[in-house]
């Protein structure tokens, strides 16, 4: 029956100092955010006046990837909550060292009429497709519908 009953003594650990704990909160809140902003949510600026009537210039959107799909990124290796640049360096927040094939998972629903939607610039070509420039327009028409543009 001792031989249950004997415990050892608990090893004497140091808790971690004020700096570690701020270190270890800091990096897990940018790897939970990145992980969101890459998955689920992603805030972006309305850039110019194409959509006044509906969003004005400066207003902040929050548009859910969940609803047509998240996309994986073709470039992993960059900056946390960054776009293209580093803010006021100017230069690339992102390396091209490794590029993955992109895949779209399936969404809760597809683009319907009338729908503010972001997109990706096609024609720049010369950044990879995840870092492209975002244009945020109404969709007017959707597979299948005839559009017809007069006087433009």
């Amino acid at each position: 029956m001792a031989f249950f009953s004997s415990r050892r003594p608990a090893a004497a650990t140091t808790p971690p100092s004020k700096t570690r704990e701020w270190a270890n909160s800091l990096l897990f809140a940018i790897v939970a955010a990145t992980l969101i902003r890459w998955s689920a949510v992603e805030a972006y600026v309305i850039p110019s006046e194409s959509m006044e009537h509906s969003l004005l210039v400066g207003d902040y959107l929050f548009v859910s990837k969940l609803h047509y799909g998240p996309i994986t990124p073709q470039t992993p290796l960059q900056l946390p909550l960054t776009h293209q640049t580093v803010p006021v360096l100017n230069i690339k927040s992102y390396s091209e060292l490794i590029q993955l094939p992109t895949y779209r998972f399936p969404g809760f629903s597809s683009v319907q009429r009338n729908d503010v939607v972001v997109f990706h610039v096609p024609h720049e070509q010369q950044r990879p497709a995840d870092l492209r420039t975002h244009l945020i327009k109404r969709c007017i028409a959707v597979a299948g519908d005839t559009l017809e543009i007069r006087q433009g």
